[in-house]
């Protein structure tokens, strides 16, 4: 493994090419959405408290009712949207789930519609946006509609500065991001329309324009509730999305947009584009790969795309294309002339949620008592699951090595490295260290009857001062990842090149990144490694020292000794900076030994412990 030379970027043009069979795509499609989740601090999955609903305000039109409403994403935390429902129609309805994207004012962006350029190949009509109207006429037509702030808009204010919630590796290597926290909103927001008793749980749609359909696509992948999806503007290989909301931790390793669409396959999904953003090429290049996926399950037909001549826009043609499509797969109803817009009139000042009669409650989170709340939540969610016996270490492993697995991006199953050779099939040792001397003076204190296999870890470049810039992390592995992929894939290897024991020795700076690769792939062998005097208490330390994103909400180095126990592990050079404690404990807990050494041990006493039985 190694760094690109050029580290990929949101700029970075990335077409996937689909599987050749669906059985491959869906054990691609299982893990692609595990690494999403994971990345989005979605998993293991948080515990959903009572949402706490309440309105705060209706208006009432002629044909639909508008419900200024709260729910309570976290505790103590308020997402605030509007509930635009049908007025005199019988329930129970299908359901719209509508975040909104960058536009100024949110999701009462109420932009005047412009006419279309005259032909295709005039320049293209300036980009609006009518949120209002996208809920207006879905309830006319007979839907609800629950449309939702992005952090930081409107009446979501518990965030300052939406573009920078979050923006910190210390945040990052616990898996907390603006583009998590906004996807668990909207995974919210489904539960929240689900609850509804005139709502038909079993027909739910979502759709946005730009951040909005970023938010869309991946809603969509990851939560079966879903059963329609029209993502607007924003599926392309040119550009995946300008802001951290839609760059989240590993989000995008090996993958885009458009694979990240695919996930929704076979149900039915419409892209609209345009002619005037980084859509243009949509419908030739991008969404004819999207169908390859559809096609596998024999389901092209529910997958469609149209083109627009505006610029980013969610103009009336495209509000349009959606309400057909939705009525078409949610109300059985293809007559597009049922789905016309009709004129409206509404206030969206009146359409806000807190007013001076009715004022956000005075002990919601602000944005430092929000990430404390987090890292709260992930410690104590840790806490419950570290194995408090040797029966609780199989569920323990169960859960956490995806996780750890994901934090390092490791995809076994898609390396292409050669298969070595074994010798000795009883017993392989593997030696890693950044020092080709080192190797070899160990080399020389061990038995001569074992197949010896030693890797030089190369000093791959770190990953860039601010990864925040082009989203260094959200597109390509770090340092750590590397190398800790790097040992992955030979002990990997090893086993299938029919290593029955695989003894792995991490010296120096290779010795955690040792650690991590042997806790990602189970085998039977010893463990030793230099942890390297590394402080495994401080956050600021995993940053500066042993940074890979999620590192720390998959339990990090604790977890990588659990997931090696039973077999027998020993940690040296740790001195008083390793914290040795903590990990003696879970370890006795779920029936495993450790050896943790003070000082760094030499290569004949490493030599010796590992001669023992």
């Amino acid at each position: 493994m190694a760094i690109a030379a050029t580290p990929r970027d949101v700029d970075t043009h990335h077409l996937i090419t689909p599987p050749q069979t669906r059985d491959a795509w869906k054990l691609r499609a299982a893990y692609l959405r595990k690494q999403l989740l994971f990345g989005m601090g979605l998993y293991p999955a948080p515990e959903k408290a009572p949402l706490n609903p309440r309105v705060t305000g209706t208006i009432e039109g002629p044909d639909y009712f508008i419900d200024s409403v709260a729910i309570e994403t976290l505790p103590n935390f308020f997402l605030c949207g509007n509930l635009y429902r049908p007025k005199g129609k019988t329930g129970p309805f299908p359901a719209i789930v509508n975040p909104h994207g960058h536009w100024k004012n949110g999701r009462l962006e109420m932009e005047a519609d412009v006419p279309p350029a005259a032909s295709a190949t005039d320049k293209p009509a300036p980009g609006k946006a009518n949120l209002v109207s996208i809920g207006v006429n879905l309830a006319r037509q007979g839907f609800v509609v629950f449309a939702y702030d992005m952090v930081g808009y409107n009446d979501t204010h518990q965030i300052v500065n939406h573009r920078k919630f979050a923006d910190t590796h210390q945040s990052w290597i616990w898996n907390i991001s603006v583009a998590g926290l906004q996807l668990w909103n909207s995974i919210r927001a489904v539960d929240y329309v689900s609850s509804l008793d005139y709502v038909d749980p079993a027909r739910i749609g979502a759709t946005g324009a730009s951040g909005g359909g970023t938010q869309t696509f991946l809603l969509s992948a990851v939560d079966d509730r879903i059963q329609v999806s029209v993502p607007v503007n924003m599926i392309s290989a040119y550009m995946q999305g300008g802001c951290l909301c839609e760059n989240g931790p590993l989000m995008r390793l090996d993958t885009d947009n458009i694979e990240i669409a695919a996930l929704f396959a076979p149900k039915p999904q419409l892209l609209i584009a345009c002619t005037g953003d980084w859509t243009k090429n949509v419908a030739k290049e991008e969404w004819p790969v999207l169908k390859k996926f559809y096609d596998l399950y024999g389901a092209g037909e529910k997958t469609e795309v149209v083109q627009f001549n505006y610029g980013h826009n969610y103009n009336v043609e495209s509000r349009e294309a959606m309400y057909a499509f939705f009525g078409r797969w949610l109300l059985n109803d293809t007559n597009k002339d049922h789905f016309k817009e009709k004129p409206f009139e509404v206030d969206a000042k009146a359409m806000r949620v807190w007013t001076e009669k009715s004022p956000r409650p005075a002990d919601a989170l602000n944005e430092s008592q929000l990430h404390e709340t987090l890292y709260g939540y992930f410690n104590r969610q840790l806490d419950g699951l570290w194995p408090r016996d040797a029966a609780g270490l199989s569920t323990f492993k169960e859960i956490m090595r995806p996780a750890l697995q994901h934090a390092l991006a490791i995809n076994l199953e898609s390396q292409t490295e050669a298969i070595p050779k074994v010798e000795n099939a009883e017993r392989t040792i593997l030696i890693c260290g950044d020092s080709r001397e080192a190797i070899e003076t160990l080399l020389a204190s061990l038995p001569e009857n074992v197949h010896k296999v030693s890797v030089v870890l190369i000093n791959f470049p770190n990953q860039p001062e601010s990864a925040f810039g082009k989203f260094f992390s959200t597109y390509n592995r770090t340092n750590t990842a590397e190398r800790a992929g790097t040992i992955a894939i030979w002990i990997h290897n090893l086993k299938k090149a029919g290593a029955k024991r695989i003894d792995v020795i991490g010296l120096g700076a290779a010795g955690l990144p040792a650690l991590l690769a042997r806790g990602v792939v189970p085998c039977e062998g010893k463990t030793i490694v230099d942890v390297n005097q590394f402080d495994n208490s401080s956050d600021k330390t995993f940053v500066e020292t042993l940074y890979s994103p999620g590192l720390r909400r998959a339990g990090d180095l604790r977890t990588a000794a659990l997931l090696i126990a039973p077999g027998p592990l020993c940690l040296h050079n740790a001195r008083t900076v390793f914290k040795t404690d903590e990990i003696k404990s879970l370890l006795t807990n779920a029936g495993a030994f450790v050896r943790c050494e003070s000082k760094a041990l030499s290569p004949s006493e490493i030599a010796a412990w590992l001669k023992e039985n």
